[in-house]
């Protein structure tokens, strides 16, 4: 699961590139973005080829599509990369959007594969349901780390560029609490309806704690933290809502690593 986590972290750093005026932020924080996210493809293509990895239930044509996947994810960071080495700011847009929503199937075609190993692919008919969801999860993973990393990092560049204006770090911040509510939306009301419409037997004996630690350290914690650093941003208190973006940063990531094992799990869209 490692190289699903990597993957979709760096497409959700260049989502963070994607929403973000390119015209307000520095380059030097685009740029960073671009090689965490490049450094995270890294990590995700040495735990893929490295890691134990049930093969014998994979088609080799299925594994040229995973290897495609994760190379063109890396290629679109190369272009932003790019890009913005040459300060062509809305080019290095369309790069990381594009980046994005290649990660996403990446992540979702090797955490696909993992579900299909255990039984756990299909929990829903038709088969698009379930894809659908699982397509979701990880759009939904990938952009809460990405986000949350990056609103904190550019709380950090404050530090060395007293010309940028706090418009950028309030849109950051309010697009993090916008996929945060989402993503409350989707692991509690979407898990629950969904329990009730295809029932997971023993769905709360075995997997109960870990639920409770996604709901309340993942999502609703992490609420709280990020309003009192939209508060901090609208007093102009760069340090304090950095700080305060680097604890969220911290819980958002042990709940969504949390959420990626209970959709491996049960095929609900935690």
């Amino acid at each position: 699961m490692p190289e699903t986590f990597f993957i979709l972290l760096a497409g959700g750093i260049m989502l963070a590139a994607a929403v973000s005026d390119p015209e307000q932020v520095t380059l030097r924080w685009l740029r960073l973005a671009g090689i965490i996210a490049l450094t995270m493809c890294g990590l995700a293509a040495a735990f893929y080829a490295f890691g134990e990895r049930d093969t014998a239930n994979t088609s080799p044509l299925l594994r040229r599509v995973q290897i495609g996947l994760f190379v063109a994810t890396a290629l679109a960071v190369l272009g932003q990369l790019g890009f913005v080495q040459v300060a062509w700011r809305r080019a290095q847009c369309a790069f990381a959007a594009l980046a994005f929503i290649i990660a996403v199937l990446a992540g979702c075609n090797v955490l696909h594969e993992m579900m299909a190993g255990q039984g756990t692919a299909v929990r829903f008919p038709p088969k698009v349901v379930s894809m659908t969801l699982q397509t979701l999860a990880c759009a939904g993973v990938a952009a809460m780390t990405g986000l949350a990393l990056m609103d904190m990092l550019l709380g950090h560049a404050y530090l060395t560029a007293s010309q940028m204006t706090m418009r950028p770090f309030a849109r950051l911040n309010l697009t993090l609490a916008a996929v945060l509510i989402l993503r409350v939306l989707g692991a509690t009301v979407g898990v629950l309806a969904f329990q009730q419409w295809r029932p997971l037997e023993m769905l709360w004996g075995v997997h109960g704690l870990m639920m409770i630690t996604r709901w309340l350290v993942g999502l609703a914690v992490p609420a709280v933290f990020v309003f009192m650093a939209h508060d901090c941003i609208k007093r102009r208190s760069t340090q304090a809502a950095t700080g305060i973006l680097y604890v969220a940063g911290v819980l958002i990531f042990i709940g969504e690593i949390v959420a990626l094992y209970l959709v491996r799990s049960t095929g609900l869209p935690f």
